[in-house]
């Protein structure tokens, strides 16, 4: 490669682009809050539905529905860092983030017989500080009050039994998921 004076009008258009790239990468992912965000309160609405209206011996199969965003977000995950020219610090940072919420997550569901299965409020405080941290890391407001928006269903969601948390989870979901990344979706100007 052969070394080239720019100017500083190129330099400054340069280093501008690198910027909106590195900042695209995380941007783009708003997708996973809207995937995650609408199978989750169309978990709980299910599983309320079916605990509070039916006879059916297992409501909490509801819950599989989730199978599909495991897979849409491997999908999508995979399209986009094929597509990635540039992979940086925050992108790493951010991964992690989800990483360790979803090690976590799968260590509480190994575990929820152990505690009676009363998970919805854990899942809460995991998503709660997954979002916030997001948020921090992005530097985007909507995330870092969604998380705590989370964190305040968790402890509401303490306080009620079981059938009522899957309602509180379905709100704290729609305030703290899909309210910002629909947010950060038209903030990024995809319309998609």
């Amino acid at each position: 490669m052969e070394n080239k004076n720019l100017s500083d009008k190129e330099s400054l258009e340069l280093i501008t682009e690198m910027i909106n790239t590195a900042k695209g990468n995380i941007q783009n992912s708003y997708i996973y809050f809207l995937i995650w965000g609408w199978l989750v309160i169309l978990a709980c609405l299910l599983n309320y539905g079916l605990l509070k209206f039916t006879d059916m011996e297992h409501p909490e199969l509801a819950w599989s529905i989730l199978i599909i965003g495991f897979f849409l977000s491997g999908w999508y995950g995979y399209k986009l860092g094929k597509s990635s020219q540039v992979k940086t610090y925050s992108d790493r940072i951010y991964g992690q983030i989800w990483f360790a919420f979803i090690i976590s997550y799968f260590i509480l569901l190994f575990f929820m017989k152990n505690i009676n299965y009363n998970i919805n409020p854990l899942i809460l405080i995991m998503a709660g500080g997954s979002t916030y941290l997001s948020g921090i890391t992005i530097k985007f407001r909507p995330l870092i009050y969604g998380g705590i928006v989370l964190w305040i269903s968790a402890i509401i969601s303490f306080m009620l039994p079981g059938d009522l948390q899957l309602l509180t989870s379905a709100g704290g979901i729609l305030l703290g998921y899909l309210v910002p990344g629909y947010i950060l979706k038209y903030k990024n100007g995809k319309n998609v």
